[in-house]
C-alpha cells in the first residue's frame, strides 16, 4: 500500500494517544506499513486539535479518554470546521449509547482496544481510498474548470454539438464574431447554421466525413446576426466514447476575413502587376526599336558626314584657308562627339536589361587593375592612389567593372588641374551596413546639386572645364540599383568628392576593414 506518488501531495495523519508506550507503537506501526505518509503526533486532544488547525492532516487516529481534552470533543471541533476530514476512533467502549454518541460527534469508523492491527489498517485504507478519490474528483473538477475558462477565453471560436448536430454550447468569442448570444444558438441543429451558407454537395461531404469519426475542414463564407458577410476557417471533429460511439461533435471557427480581403487585395495587385509587366514588355520592345534607330538610323548620317568631311580635308585641303581648315576639324571633332554619346546612350539603357552573373569578386584588385589602365593612358601625370586591400563582394563582375571604370575615370578627370591629386578607393561600416566609396581631392561639387549627379545629361560643371556627356553616373546608380543597392555622393567644391554605393545581392565582406 503505498497512499502517495511523485506527482501527488503526500497524505498526512494525525495520531492522538496520550499514552506515550501506545502511541511509539502506533508511530512505528504506521511509518513501516504507510512509507509515504506525512505522521503528526500529540499526547491529547488539545494539543491535537492546535496540531489540526495549523497543519490540516487528512486522518485523525484518536483515542477517546484524554487529559485537557477527550477524543470525543476534539472530533467534534475538528468536525464543525472541516467536515470531511476522517476521524477514526480507537476506544475500549463498544456499548450502544457511547457508539450513537461517536456518531452524533461525525466518526464513521472505529477500532476497539486492545487495537486489532488488520482491523486498524483495513479502517485505514478505506479512509486513504476515499481521500485519493476525492482528490482526484476535485482535480478534476479543476482542470475540467481550466479548461472551461480556456475554451470560453480561446481566439478561436468553439461550439460543441450534440452527436445529432443539436448545438449544446459556444463560448464567448463565438459570439463576440457573430453577434449570436449563447442562448440564441444553443438547441438550434448544426445543419441550420450552414443552411444556404454551404453548397449541397460539401454539406454531404462535410456529413459524411465528421459522421464516419474524420476531420473535416474547409472555408466558408457566413453572415453575423445583422447580416454582415464574414469569412471563417472551419474544422469539426468527432468526440467518442470508451466504445467508440460518437457522443459529441467540437467545431473550432477562425475569422479569417482579413487574411481573405488581403488575398483578394494580393490577387487584385498581382492582376496590376501582371498588366504593368505587359506594359514594360511593350516599352522594352519599343526600347529594342529605339536602340536600333539610334545604332543605325543616327549613325548612318554621321558616317556620311564624317565620310564627306574627310573627303574635303583630302581633296580641298589645298583650296582652304586656315579657318576652312579648322571648321572642317571642328565638324569633325563633333561627330567623334556624337559617336561617345550615342555609344554611352546605348550602354546605359542596355544595363537596365542585362541579366545578372553573380560571383564572388575581389573589388580591391579589379580598382588597381583600373588605375593601372588610365596611368598607362596619361603617364605624365602625377596621381597618389590609395587603395584598402582584400575588399570582396558578390556581384556581377562585367557590370560592377562598368562601376568602377566610371567612378575612378571621373576622379581621374576631376583631379587633372591637381598637382598632387588623390585618389582612394576602400570600404567602411556605414550604420551597420557596408559603404564601398571611391573618394578624389578634386573639383568637388555643391552638395545643393548633389542630386542632380546621377540623373543623366545633368552635369554640374561645364563642358569646357571637363568635358562628358553626364551619362557616367547614372549608369552607375543604374547598376547599383540592379544590385539592390543605394548609390550616394558626398563633396565639397574646391575639396573633392566622396561616391558612395551598396550592394545588397548577398551578405558582402569587407575584410579590409577588420585588418
Amino acid at each position: 500500500m503505498n497512499p502517495s506518488s511523485d506527482n501527488e501531495v503526500p497524505i498526512s495523519i494525525l495520531l492522538v494517544e496520550d499514552e506515550a508506550d501506545t502511541r511509539e507503537i502506533l508511530s512505528r506501526m504506521l511509518t513501516i506499513k504507510l512509507p509515504g505518509i506525512r505522521l503528526l503526533c500529540a499526547e491529547n486532544g488539545k494539543s491535537g486539535l492546535e496540531l489540526y488547525q495549523e497543519h490540516r492532516p487528512d486522518l485523525v487516529i484518536t483515542d477517546i479518554n484524554m487529559p485537557l481534552m477527550d477524543g470525543l470533543s476534539m472530533a467534534g471541533a475538528i468536525r464543525e470546521q472541516h467536515p470531511e476530514t476522517h476521524i477514526i476512533v480507537l476506544t475500549a467502549y463498544d456499548d450502544t449509547n457511547y457508539l450513537l454518541h461517536a456518531i452524533e460527534a461525525g466518526i464513521s469508523h472505529y477500532v476497539l482496544k486492545p487495537i486489532n492491527q488488520r482491523k486498524l489498517f483495513a479502517s485505514i485504507d478505506r479512509c486513504i481510498d476515499s481521500i485519493r478519490m476525492k482528490r482526484q474528483v476535485r482535480e478534476q473538477e479543476n482542470f475540467i474548470r481550466k479548461l472551461s475558462r480556456a475554451v470560453d477565453r480561446s481566439p478561436s471560436m468553439v461550439m460543441i454539438t450534440a452527436c445529432d448536430g443539436t448545438v449544446e454550447y459556444v463560448n464567448q468569442k463565438f459570439s463576440d464574431v457573430t453577434g449570436f448570444a449563447g442562448c440564441e444558438v444553443v438547441g438550434r441543429d448544426l445543419r441550420s447554421l450552414f443552411a444556404g451558407r454551404v453548397a449541397d454537395d460539401m454539406t454531404e461531404e462535410l456529413w459524411k466525413s465528421i459522421s464516419s469519426g474524420k476531420e473535416w475542414r474547409g472555408e466558408l463564407q457566413n453572415r453575423t446576426k445583422g447580416g454582415e458577410r464574414y469569412w471563417e476557417s472551419v474544422a469539426i471533429s468527432s468526440i467518442v466514447d470508451e466504445q467508440g460511439a460518437i457522443t459529441n461533435f467540437v467545431i473550432e471557427k477562425e475569422d479569417i476575413t482579413r487574411r481573405k480581403l488581403a488575398e483578394e487585395e494580393i490577387e487584385s495587385l498581382n492582376a496590376r502587376l501582371a498588366e504593368r509587366a505587359a506594359e514594360l514588355e511593350a516599352l522594352n520592345g519599343a526600347l529594342e526599336a529605339f536602340n536600333y534607330t539610334v545604332s543605325h538610323d543616327l549613325r548612318t548620317p554621321l558616317t556620311v558626314i564624317n565620310g564627306y568631311n574627310q573627303l574635303l580635308r583630302e581633296r580641298y585641303a589645298d583650296r582652304l584657308d586656315q579657318d576652312g581648315a579648322g571648321y572642317l576639324q571642328t565638324i569633325a571633332d563633333e561627330v567623334q562627339q556624337m559617336n561617345k554619346l550615342i555609344r554611352s546612350l546605348l550602354e546605359f539603357s542596355r544595363m537596365g536589361r542585362q541579366e545578372l552573373d553573380c560571383t564572388e569578386i575581389d573589388l580591391s584588385y579589379l580598382a588597381k587593375a583600373i588605375m593601372e589602365e588610365l596611368k598607362h593612358k596619361t603617364p605624365e601625370r602625377a596621381v597618389t592612389f590609395v587603395l584598402q586591400n582584400g575588399i570582396c563582394c558578390n556581384g556581377d563582375y562585367a557590370l560592377l567593372r562598368v562601376v568602377l571604370v566610371n567612378l575612378l575615370g571621373n576622379a581621374w578627370k576631376y583631379t587633372g588641374r591637381n598637382e598632387k591629386a588623390v585618389i582612394e578607393f576602400g570600404a567602411q561600416v556605414i550604420q551597420g551596413e557596408t559603404a564601398y566609396f571611391v573618394r578624389d581631392n578634386g573639383a568637388g561639387f555643391d552638395m545643393a546639386k548633389a542630386e542632380m549627379l546621377f540623373t543623366p545629361f545633368q552635369r554640374l560643371h561645364s563642358a569646357e572645364e571637363f568635358e562628358g556627356h553626364g551619362i557616367g553616373l547614372a549608369t552607375v546608380a543604374q547598376i547599383i540599383k540592379r544590385h539592390n543597392g543605394r548609390v550616394w555622393a558626398e563633396g565639397v567644391p574646391g575639396s573633392g568628392a566622396t561616391i558612395y554605393f551598396t550592394l545588397e545581392m548577398s551578405k558582402q565582406s569587407a575584410h579590409a576593414l577588420s585588418s
